[in-house]
């Protein structure tokens, strides 16, 4: 009989390497048909705690799910998962979402309130509260990424802003990828940049698709005029 081990080291070895540039990819290494073949190979309760982190991490699902769904879901999938690395994982992962979100809310003009208070997750949830009128919350020198992000969202800039935070949670598990390699935690971190991945090469497609009907709306507005103008 394969041991877990074992197997899970070839599993980590058959897999494509990610690009070093998230922002220079434009396809996933490997297709999620040939992905989800290889996680076969996944003990019953691994595949089961993964499945829980994706479903709760999964960038759709994370970015549309309420705030108290995501604070119910992450205290039971953290409490599920026996591993402290794995919990850290998730829980910053959590966390940026929390800012991010506040950042939203605060540009949308929702201000807290013991009758309507603001919703999140982690350890930066007090200063979100305590200093909900600050550009940065008051965390501009623990996370200097909070100052562009409001920035670019004063500034209505979407594009930047989701490709910002894309590149600070694919910096993340870049980073913590270091600390493990041919074990389950190794397989979720692959997982979770294969979602950033996939996410990112979508992004580029439906801006690119924008961008086309903008120029074709251009262009059918400069022949319009042209026409007309031939008529007068």
């Amino acid at each position: 009989m394969i041991s877990k081990r074992f197997k899970y080291a070839m599993l980590v070895a058959s897999l494509p390497v990610h690009p070093t540039d998230l922002l220079a990819t434009t396809q996933t290494p490997l297709s999620w048909i040939r992905l989800d073949e290889r996680l076969r190979l996944l003990e019953e309760r691994d595949a089961q705690d993964l499945r829980q982190i994706e479903e709760l991490l999964r960038w759709s699902q994370i970015a549309e799910a309420s705030d108290e769904f995501i604070v119910k879901k992450s205290n039971e999938v953290i409490a599920a998962i026996n591993d402290s690395f794995l919990n850290d994982m998730i829980i910053w992962r959590l966390e940026l979402r929390t800012l991010m979100g506040a950042l939203r809310m605060r540009h949308k003009g929702f201000t807290p309130s013991p009758e309507r208070p603001f919703i999140g997750f982690g350890q930066w949830l007090g200063y979100i509260q305590t200093h909900w009128q600050k550009p940065d919350f008051g965390l501009g020198l623990r996370l200097p990424w909070l100052v562009t992000a409001n920035q670019l969202l004063s500034q209505n800039q979407t594009y930047a802003l989701e490709k910002l935070q894309l590149e600070l949670v694919w910096r993340q598990l870049a980073k913590v990828s270091g600390q493990h390699y041919f074990d389950f935690p190794a397989v979720v971190i692959y997982v979770l940049r294969w979602d950033i991945t996939n996410r990112w090469a979508h992004f580029q497609a439906d801006d690119a698709i924008k961008r086309f009907d903008d120029i074709t709306e251009a262009v059918l507005a400069d022949f319009h005029l042209a026409f007309e103008g031939t008529d007068s």
